[in-house]
Parts: structure tokens; C-alpha cells; sequence
């Protein structure tokens, strides 16, 4: 656990890609989650789901559940459906075109992501008191 919460706290923001499984986001994912706090404060996470609805139902628990953890939970979430995973999982190998549609989303969630993380990591440095 040291050393995952270790891992976790060198970051300055998160992608959490996950399917969504009877409603709700998988129990290795909250475990991970759970084991880690001070780690995640005030840092921004992105979501990229997968599923039935694309993961909808899992990105909207995660979100509350990244308020608690005190994220900043961002708007612009990538949502792979059905449509788009059955022929990518059904395929003979690994091809990044079938997804081309979602790029634009993509993008715009990685831009975001980017400007929070470096927004946020000058916020809580700000914060640190001066070693002087």
C-alpha cells in the first residue's frame, strides 16, 4: 500500500478508465481508491468509461466519490459504447482507428486535465510552507 499511495501522490492529476459492472464502478477500483486520501486532495481526475451506456452510470458515482476524496472532479468524461468496443474487442488485433470518432473528446479531456494539473499543483504548492 506504501508503495501504490507513493505512486499516486507523484502525480499532479488522474485518468481513471474503468467499465461499468451492475450499475456502479468495479471493487478493485474503489479498494485502490480507499487506500489512498491525503494522495488525491486537491487534484484534478478525467474519466474515460466503458459499458452498456459507456460507463455513464460508473463515471457519475465516481465523480461524488472524487469529492469526497477532495478532486476536482473535471466536466468532460469519454464514454466508449458498445457500438464502438464489441468490434474492437471482436477484432484479430489492436487497431487505435476504431475509436478515431472519440478523439476530439479525447483531446479536450486531456487538454483539461492538463490545465487543472498544472493550475492545482501551483495552487498547493502556493500552499506549502517556505522552508526559509
Amino acid at each position: 500500500m506504501q508503495r501504490w499511495a507513493q505512486t499516486i501522490d507523484r502525480a499532479d492529476g488522474y485518468l481513471i478508465v474503468t467499465g461499468e459492472y451492475n450499475y456502479g464502478y468495479p471493487a478493485v477500483l474503489k479498494n485502490a481508491l480507499d487506500q489512498v486520501f491525503p494522495e488525491l486532495n486537491r487534484k484534478p481526475v478525467a474519466f474515460v468509461g466503458y459499458g452498456n451506456v459507456g460507463g455513464a452510470r460508473a463515471i457519475e458515482q465516481l465523480r461524488m466519490v472524487a469529492v469526497e476524496l477532495e478532486m476536482a472532479p473535471l466536466r468532460h468524461a469519454i464514454h466508449i459504447l458498445p457500438a464502438l468496443m464489441v468490434p474492437a474487442m471482436q477484432a484479430e488485433s489492436f487497431d487505435p482507428e476504431l475509436f478515431a470518432e472519440l478523439d476530439p473528446r479525447l483531446d479536450r479531456a486531456a487538454d483539461d486535465l492538463v490545465w487543472w494539473a498544472g493550475a492545482l499543483s501551483a495552487a498547493r504548492a502556493a500552499d506549502r510552507p517556505s522552508d526559509a
